[in-house]
């Protein structure tokens, strides 16, 4: 199998990077570096420059390395600047993840797994937060990630996308 990590050399995305490459799977990184650091993951890796909006590399990754799961950490995390920059948050989480959603169907991804935030869940009604709690967001930030989990839903419910 072959994996492709966006936002793998990110903290958690970079710890799954090397239990992936542990058990011997394929793993290829996307990573932007904004946030992440090369030197975080197993030696001799390199990862792949650049954004997972990017419709055009992200096809080709698919394609070159018959990626056949996508494990999506890449994306903004930080509430209050959520608040600030709205906007910013959409288009990095929500926009780059359809488009990242839009080339693993077209490239035959089987499986995606979304990297999403109990902030979904706003203020939550019982802690633990169970799955099928209410999801109430109170930051673009959480907003952001609701609207990919009902974007990865609609995808899995419409292509054979799990």
């Amino acid at each position: 199998m072959t994996v492709l990590v966006t936002g793998g050399a990110g903290y958690i995305g970079s710890h799954t990077v090397h239990a992936l490459v542990d058990v011997g799977e394929r793993v290829v990184v996307l990573d932007n570096l904004s946030t992440g650091f090369a030197t975080a993951l197993p030696r001799p890796m390199l990862p792949i420059v650049g954004d997972a909006g990017d419709q055009t590399l992200v096809s080709e990754l698919i394609a070159e390395h018959e990626v056949d799961a996508v494990i999506h950490f890449a994306g903004s995390t930080i509430v209050p600047e959520s608040m600030k920059d709205p906007l910013g948050y959409y288009g990095n989480n929500t926009s780059n993840s359809r488009a990242l959603m839009e080339c693993a169907v077209k490239g035959g991804v089987k499986h995606f797994i979304f990297s999403s935030t109990a902030a979904v869940y706003g203020n939550p009604v019982r802690v633990p937060v169970a799955e099928e709690d209410p999801t109430v967001p109170l930051s673009p930030y959480g907003w952001s990630k609701l609207m990919t989990e009902q974007m990865l839903r609609d995808a899995s419910a419409a292509h054979p996308l799990h």
